[in-house]
Order: structure tokens, then C-alpha cells, then sequence
């Protein structure tokens, strides 16, 4: 809650998503998970990136079945492979084991890859609501699909009806991308104040080496830092 006001945010499920991702969750009190969307090929949704050989990104992720930007997220199907989750597994421990928070992330993290939930949707939700718990976010999560089966109109359409659903009238999006594509008058007339939220500075924190490499999946943050440390990086965003 912000200045006494109830926010509300959307964004599609991602495997993992990076800080920006967690920051918007934490700020707004009910965060809705864009299920019914269009699924996104070559996005976040089934991989991110973590800290790989030689200091650089490596993407990590999951198989999904037949993925297809035809094919709403909620259509869509996980590879269910124990060889590929142990797998998945075995290489954040090759890269991550001499991390200092490495085996209470895993605590989190390992049930997630072990889960053999086939359905896209359900298995981020509870990824998304786990890694949550584990970062003290108390937000609310629902899933769009709670608003309409299916959408076949504009995004501000859709934010319209889904603040509407739950009575909310203040929206968060990212900055960014958002803000060349989201009119704050064309909200207003639609009663809804909407505001962008921005990172205030680049986050940095100790890694193996000097040379930071930024913008990760939140489990090379889980790996790094502690409770404390996560909830200060959290709050580490303004408004515009």
C-alpha cells in the first residue's frame, strides 16, 4: 500500500525473473499473473539467465511443448523430464556452491525444478508465490484468467477491466518499454492512475568477481545475498 492507496499490477509469468520483476511485485498489494496472454517464444517466460563460466550469462531454463505465440500461456505445457530438472539442478551447483546463501536458495529453488506440474501456468504460479514467501513479498497474486477467459483487445483494455474486476483504480508498470506505449491521460479518463516504476540505480552486489554482470535471474541474488540484503534491494525504486 502507497500513500494509503491499493495498487495493482499485471505482468505474464516468467521462469525466475530478474530484481525489476520482483520489485514490481513488491510494491504493488495484488499482483496478477497475465495466464491468458499470448505466449512470448525466445522471452523469459521459460528460461533466464544466471552466472556461467567465465563470469558471463548462461541461459538456464525449461522445455515447454509445441510454445507458439499462437498459443495463449495458459495452452501451453512443460517438458515434465526428472533427467532435465536434476540436470538443472546439478549446473546452479557447479556454478554456485561456493555462493554464500547457496543452500538456503536451494531450499527454494530445487523443489521448483523438481516439480513435475506439466501445465505452464500452474507450475510459475507456484514458482512465482515461492520465491515470494522466500523474499518476504506479502503481495497477492491472481491470475488474469480470474477476469476473462479470453482478451481480444488492447492491453490498456485489458488493465481497464481487470482494475474494475477488483475495484482498484492505481496501476503499476514497469518503466521503460511502458512508457512510450502507455498514455497516463488516456488512464485517467479511463479512471485510472497510472504510474511507472524505475529502478533508482543500477543494483550491484558482491558476486565472485569484481566485474558485476547485472540484470540475472533472482537466483544469482538468492545465491548472494541475504534476507536482509534482498529486502534492502527491493526497495530500491521510485515512481514517475
Amino acid at each position: 500500500m502507497i500513500d494509503g492507496k491499493q495498487h495493482i499490477a499485471i505482468m505474464q509469468p516468467y521462469f525466475f525473473p530478474y530484481i525489476g520483476y520482483w520489485q514490481l511485485i513488491h510494491a504493488a498489494d495484488m499482483f496478477v499473473v497475465g495466464d491468458n496472454v499470448s505466449y512470448i517464444k525466445h522471452g523469459w517466460i521459460n528460461r533466464n539467465r544466471i552466472l556461467g563460466e567465465q563470469n558471463q550469462p548462461q541461459l538456464f531454463g525449461i522445455e515447454v511443448q509445441h510454445a507458439s505465440c499462437n498459443h495463449r500461456i495458459s495452452e501451453t505445457k512443460r517438458v515434465v523430464s526428472r533427467k532435465q530438472s536434476e540436470y538443472l539442478c546439478r549446473v546452479l551447483k557447479f556454478y554456485y556452491s561456493k555462493a554464500p546463501h547457496y543452500s538456503e536458495a536451494m531450499d527454494v529453488i530445487k523443489p521448483i525444478l523438481l516439480d513435475e506440474e506439466p501445465d505452464l501456468t500452474r507450475y510459475l504460479f507456484k514458482q512465482l508465490r515461492a520465491v515470494a514467501e522466500y523474499l518476504g513479498i506479502k503481495t497477492e497474486f491472481r491470475l488474469l484468467s480470474d477476469v476473462s477467459e479470453r482478451w481480444d483487445c488492447r492491453s490498456p483494455e485489458i488493465i481497464r477491466r481487470t482494475c474494475e474486476h477488483f475495484g482498484l483504480t492505481n496501476y503499476i508498470n514497469p518503466s521503460g518499454a511502458g512508457m512510450g506505449y502507455y498514455d497516463k491521460n488516456e488512464f485517467r479518463e479511463m479512471g485510472i492512475n497510472l504510474q511507472f516504476l524505475r529502478r533508482n540505480e543500477d543494483i550491484r552486489y558482491k558476486q565472485f568477481s569484481d566485474e558485476f554482470v547485472s540484470d540475472l535471474s533472482i537466483i544469482d541474488l538468492m545465491m548472494f545475498c541475504s534476507h536482509n540484503e534482498l529486502q534492502e534491494i527491493l526497495d530500491r525504486y521510485h515512481f514517475l
